[in-house]
This record gives C-alpha cells, sequence and structure tokens, in this order.
C-alpha cells in the first residue's frame, strides 16, 4: 500500500468561478489528495469525477441551495454513508462514510463544529455563547467512543486551535476529550507553511501514521481566499 493524501479546507461559500474561488479550487486540485474536506462548501465546488457526499442541508439558518456546512470528496466511491452520527449532534454539521485509498479502506468523519456565537444573535437566537459549540462536542465523543472496526479519520473544522489559544478552558478541554483515542495531526504551535496555528484540523486512529503534515495559506497571489488556511497530511495504515 502507498500513503494517502487528506486535505482540508473551509471554502468560505466561494463559488468555483469566483476569483477566491478559482484561486482555491486550483491549489486544492494541485495538491493531488485522495481524500478532501471543504466546511461551508458548494456541493459543485469540485470536478464531477469526484465522488462526493454531504452534510445535510438544513443546519438551523435559511437553507441555500447547493449549500453545506460540511463536504466530502473521494476518488472512489462512498458507501455506510452518515448524515446524523450522534443524535446528541446539531443537525447539518456533519457526514461520515467508507471509502478506498491507495492506504486501503478508511472511515472518514466530517465535521463542522459550531463557532462560537453559533445561534446566539443569528440563525434561530436561542443560545448562549459556545452552547452550540459544546453540545457538538459531546454528540462527537460519544460518537468516537463507539468501537470502529477499521482506521478511521475526523476532518474538518474544528473552530479551535490545539494547543488552547483564544478559547475557554471549557471548550479545549471538551475537545481534547472528544479526540481521546485519536491522534490530531495537525495539532502544534508551528504548522510548515503557516504563520498561525489552524482552526481546521484532520484527526486519525491509531491504525494510521502520519508519514508529513503541511499547510496551505489562506493568500494566494495577493487575495485572501478563505478565512481559513488549508491543510494536508498524509498517512499510511500500519
Amino acid at each position: 500500500m502507498t500513503a494517502t493524501r487528506l486535505l482540508c479546507w473551509n471554502t468560505a461559500w466561494n463559488r468555483k468561478a469566483s476569483q477566491k474561488g478559482t484561486l482555491q479550487r486550483e491549489r486544492i486540485l494541485e495538491a493531488d489528495a485522495d481524500i478532501i474536506c471543504c466546511p461551508e462548501a458548494y456541493d459543485d465546488f469540485l470536478p464531477d469525477e469526484w465522488f462526493r457526499i454531504t452534510s445535510a442541508a438544513d443546519h438551523g439558518y435559511p437553507v441555500t441551495r447547493g449549500r453545506y456546512k460540511v463536504a466530502l470528496w473521494s476518488r472512489s466511491p462512498w458507501t455506510a454513508i452518515d448524515h446524523i452520527g450522534d443524535t446528541g449532534l446539531p443537525p447539518g454539521r456533519f457526514v461520515a462514510g467508507v471509502t478506498e485509498t491507495p492506504a486501503g479502506q478508511l472511515q472518514v468523519i466530517g465535521v463542522c463544529i459550531p463557532w462560537s456565537m453559533a445561534h446566539v444573535t443569528t440563525g434561530r437566537k436561542d443560545s448562549a455563547r459556545w452552547d452550540e459549540h459544546m453540545l457538538y462536542l459531546e454528540g462527537l465523543n460519544a460518537l468516537l467512543k463507539k468501537q470502529h472496526d477499521i482506521p478511521t479519520v475526523v476532518i474538518g473544522d474544528f473552530n479551535q486551535r490545539m494547543p488552547r489559544k483564544l478559547v475557554p478552558a471549557m471548550a479545549a478541554d471538551a475537545l481534547e476529550d472528544a479526540m481521546q483515542g485519536l491522534n490530531v495531526w495537525t495539532a502544534g504551535t508551528s504548522i510548515e507553511g503557516l504563520e498561525k496555528q489552524p482552526v481546521c484540523h484532520i484527526a486519525g486512529s491509531p491504525m494510521l501514521s502520519p508519514r508529513a503534515t503541511w499547510g496551505i495559506s489562506r493568500d494566494i497571489d495577493d487575495v485572501t481566499v478563505s478565512d481559513h488556511d488549508g491543510l494536508v497530511a498524509e498517512v499510511d495504515a500500519l
């Protein structure tokens, strides 16, 4: 088996034909990944030859056709597709599936953990700050504590830096607890190619070994294409 390349980049609702979308899409495809996760993405952002699965459309905000909080693309078809994960998860921010990769069969879990102000002053307006974030981590924790028979990857927008920075201790502790049993390959204060700690992450089960990780700057040709930097990890199956 050879290594599998995983890429995560929040597309910030860029359309593929826009200036930002064109630059970001080109950089994503140049990375030559096997699995791509794009939080806040349109479902047509990548070429049709990719196999795509998405979260449910309704995440408590107005639904716009083709927009999803998290989308996963693979070079191979998906099976065992799941849009719910755990009943405790806030809806519309989760998708999982199983796909073949160069490192063998992987279960890939795509997440978009709510930011601190989700549904506080926008959306349903029925939450206090960090409520939705903490609720999501509780549901994700319950999901990830279940036994997984094949190597598993968790990838997406965590809306936290790891190690903790600029978030309450309770949120950092909840994320660390949810990730117990997984290795967060993009944690750390220094990621090659990036000036800041990322808030998106790529993590995996101990059945996977990271070969390399690096970042993709949000700034391309003097254009800031997203409010997040991109991330790439190459992993092997043990």
